[in-house]
């Protein structure tokens, strides 16, 4: 789809177009210059100087892609972008180049973790429930999700999600406000205060952030800070539903430790403990 639709617009910049709008003129006026040998989505803008040049950052123009999202009905998420000036043959020389540092993940294999993991595969074969079928399902293609991150951006999103899905298939609600209540009823006392916080938690972390849109969010989408906050509860979301599948198979569940690093020197790992929800973990305001 992409390449058709970058096509098109090639295709529009040596048509003759008229009466479109300021930013669809910038594209048109870019895609003289698309080589299909080398695709790219090209924009065309003049600066009067550096000044001009550097205040034009990637959110305008993720603005300006969203308008072309919106005419051609695709995605056109970017993760490189390249500030090319003409020099008199075309936009070659490069004045600035972006790339997106995603959120990569990593899981560490212990030796503890690999002792645990001993012990599960010497205790013999599960027996899964159609409940357990299901949740294993949704956790696996969360952990699946979470592993092609460091590619391609949006992942730990629809990862949150898929853990949350294994979640509300074995709690069997999806009201935030019944879910502890029917984890106590199927649990009883091992849905403990500790479990609970962290359900209560991950249910208004998915009605917040994940589970409905909503303008007043938009911060999570502009600031990296705030978008790190958001995409960490996926490892609550995660350890929340291992936790759950464990007391389904009624049996203990190796819980390997997976970390979320926004720079090298900055990660995060989830535990279960409850307490770090108000801190580390808690929800952006």
């Amino acid at each position: 789809m992409v390449p058709q639709t970058l096509q098109f617009l090639a295709e529009c910049a040596i048509a003759s177009t008229q009466g479109i709008g300021e930013i669809g003129s910038a594209f048109v006026q870019g895609m003289q210059y698309y080589d299909p040998s080398k695709p790219g989505l090209f924009f065309w803008k003049s600066f009067k100087d550096s000044e001009e040049l550097f205040s034009f950052g990637p959110e305008i123009l993720a603005e300006a892609i969203r308008q072309l999202e919106l005419h051609a009905d695709i995605n056109l998420t970017f993760q490189r972008v390249s500030y090319l000036a003409d020099v008199g043959r075309g936009p070659e020389l490069p004045l600035w180049v972006l790339s997106r540092l995603p959120f990569t993940r990593g899981v560490a294999f212990e030796i503890e973790e690999r002792s645990a993991t001993r012990q599960s595969i010497e205790a013999g074969d599960f027996y899964l429930s159609d409940k357990a079928k299901v949740a294993q399902q949704h956790y696996s293609t969360g952990m699946s999700l979470l592993a092609g991150e460091d590619s391609v951006s949006g992942l730990v999103d629809a990862a949150f999600m898929q853990f949350y899905l294994a979640m509300e298939v074995i709690l069997d609600c999806h009201v935030r406000g019944k879910a502890t209540q029917q984890g106590c009823l199927l649990f009883g006392s091992e849905f403990d205060n500790n479990l609970e916080k962290i359900v209560a938690h991950v249910y208004l972390a998915r009605h917040r952030f994940f589970g409905h849109g909503h303008s007043s969010y938009l911060k999570g989408l502009l600031d990296t800070g705030t978008a790190f906050d958001i995409a960490k509860q996926s490892l609550v979301a995660r350890w929340c539903a291992r936790r759950l599948l464990e007391l389904e198979l009624k049996r203990p569940l190796v819980k390997r430790e997976m970390r979320l690093y926004l720079s090298p020197g900055k990660s995060v790992a989830f535990f279960g403990y409850a307490d770090s929800l108000e801190s580390e973990f808690a929800l952006p305001p």
